[in-house]
């Protein structure tokens, strides 16, 4: 029987025991393994509870990097690759599209559109160059998540307090311009170089932010060709197997918010009704055969 593997911090959501029932009616293994009762050992393998993880007969897995402390995590990701056990995304570009900075970054070397984004190390000489973007402007903590550490500054004084804040707490971050006229997004689930499909998330009233983890409303989305090709290039770009793609309106236009490699995907599936766990595992299956022919 194929073994397949999941890496996360918190294996009793019931998004991974979907995971796991979806890999018995198609035939396969699912493990799901704590990262919390794991080690990463250099030189070495990995450890669980103290014992070796045997991994011989799991080719591939699907990492979820959250919150937690994700650069621990991220080690125990690349102690399982130095095995062999292939994840679905890898750590670096893992890193990448946790970090907004680097994200678009790689994203403009890709010719790839996405709000003008300005970064520095003093507080007042970053707010200074963010005048440029006109005003209202958002500050990011780099490697903020589900809209938290997301700040919209509507005048200077108020940009330089909030940078000041910030900077003294020893938070990264980044401003980036505002995209008007805010409060709707859409985010696509970008899975091996094709798009499952698309929801519109719309802020509740008085909030800019759209995500359903802050009361957005989310509802499926009838995108067209330009959306895709659009969220298919930003997965490439950051070399993400499996990310969500959030797309914000910028005039006329779509830009590219940011890139999630850890993408949730209980709102997605309700409103889309897509079987998003089952196409994963049949995802990793495919992924596993196609290491097995090499």
């Amino acid at each position: 029987m194929l073994e397949l593997g999941v890496l996360t911090a918190t294996p009793s959501l019931p998004i991974y025991q979907e995971l796991v029932q979806q890999g018995s009616q198609l035939g396969v293994l699912v493990h799901l393994w704590d990262a919390t009762r794991m080690v990463a050992q250099v030189p070495g393998g990995v450890a669980l509870e103290g014992q070796p993880l045997a991994v011989e007969r799991v080719p591939v897995f699907l990492p979820r990097v959250g919150n937690w402390r994700p650069e621990s995590i991220l080690a125990l990701v690349t102690a399982l690759e130095r095995q062999g056990c292939v994840p679905c995304n890898r750590p670096e570009a893992i890193r990448l599209g946790r970090d907004h900075l680097r994200t678009v970054e790689r994203l403009s070397l890709a010719g790839i559109p996405h709000p003008q984004t300005v970064a520095g190390s003093d507080p007042l000489v970053l707010a200074e160059a963010a005048r440029a973007l006109g005003f209202p402007v958002v500050v990011k903590v780099r490697r903020s998540r589900q809209g938290v550490g997301v700040i919209r500054c509507g005048s200077l004084p108020e940009l330089e307090a909030v940078l000041d804040a910030l900077f003294r707490l020893g938070e990264e971050v980044v401003v980036q311009r505002f995209c008007p006229p805010g409060g709707e997004s859409f985010r696509a689930l970008v899975l091996q170089g094709s798009v499952l499909g698309v929801t519109r998330h719309r802020a509740q009233e008085g909030e800019f932010r759209t995500n359903a983890a802050r009361g957005g409303v989310v509802e499926p989305w009838p995108a067209d060709a330009k959306l895709h090709s659009l969220a298919v290039a930003a997965a490439t770009a950051c070399g993400l197997g499996f990310c969500g793609v959030d797309l914000w309106p910028d005039g006329e236009q779509l830009v590219v918010g940011e890139v999630n490699p850890t993408p949730g995907w209980k709102h997605f599936a309700r409103a889309t009704g897509l079987p998003v766990a089952r196409l994963l595992v049949e995802a990793l299956i495919a992924q596993a055969r196609g290491q097995g022919d090499r």
